[in-house]
């Protein structure tokens, strides 16, 4: 999907990751005063730790490409202008299972780690800061949803053009050749992004487990 849709899709992700992320922390702890930083100290050290934030999750997507066999140089980092969006792009197929470990790494490191710390301690910044990782990861939930189904041996690319993958070849020993961009045609439908029917029911699902989250944390 282009760049701009991608983000939309992932913006649409935004009210129940805040529910199942900042949910149970503000049931156990409730919502700190003030919850931003104010002074300027504060404020340029939240937006450091942003940006940087920002580039390790497109390094750990670049790192978990290397590790499931492709090498540094075929990685390409840049930027997505039009939509402002960062992007690491393996330019060799991997295989689905070590796809699926690279697209889930930032989510991970950057949010479900500072997330659990801040809610074990009971520390705001951390649990905000796993919050909007979160939220910047909400593209590879979409692309993990859309890869739901594909055979963990099966061979996936990075689309040469595009935000999401190409599964390139059945599941097999050795990687089929890459694809770039001269091999697909001018007008390339995305036939594999999600619908609104499935966007429904991940908003559904995170919610439940949100809800569920409330309740533990009440309990």
């Amino acid at each position: 999907m282009p760049p701009a849709e991608a983000q939309a899709r992932g913006a649409a992700l935004l009210a129940p990751i805040a529910l199942l992320a900042l949910g149970p922390y503000l049931a156990l702890w409730g919502l700190p005063d003030p919850p931003f930083p104010t002074d300027p100290g504060g404020i340029l050290l939240f937006l450091s730790a942003f940006t940087i934030g920002v580039v390790l999750h497109e390094a750990l997507h670049g790192l978990g490409h290397v590790w499931g066999g492709a090498s540094w140089p075929d990685v390409r980092f840049g930027v997505h202008w039009a939509a402002l969006t960062p992007f690491a792009e393996c330019t060799v197929p991997t295989q689905a299972r070590s796809y699926r470990r690279t697209l889930a790494l930032p989510g991970l490191v950057l949010g479900a780690g500072p997330l659990g710390v801040g809610l074990v301690t009971g520390s705001w910044p951390p649990t905000f800061y796993g919050f909007l990782m979160l939220v910047a990861a909400a593209g590879d939930l979409l692309i993990l949803w859309i890869l739901v189904g594909v055979p963990a041996d099966a061979w996936v690319q990075d689309h040469p053009r595009q935000v999401g993958c190409l599964v390139v070849d059945d599941a097999g020993p050795d990687p089929p050749p890459p694809v770039s961009d001269d091999d697909l045609p001018d007008a390339t439908a995305g036939d594999s992004s999600p619908s609104f029917l499935q966007l429904l029911l991940l908003a559904a699902l995170s919610a439940v487990a949100a809800a569920v989250g409330f309740v533990i944390a009440l309990g």
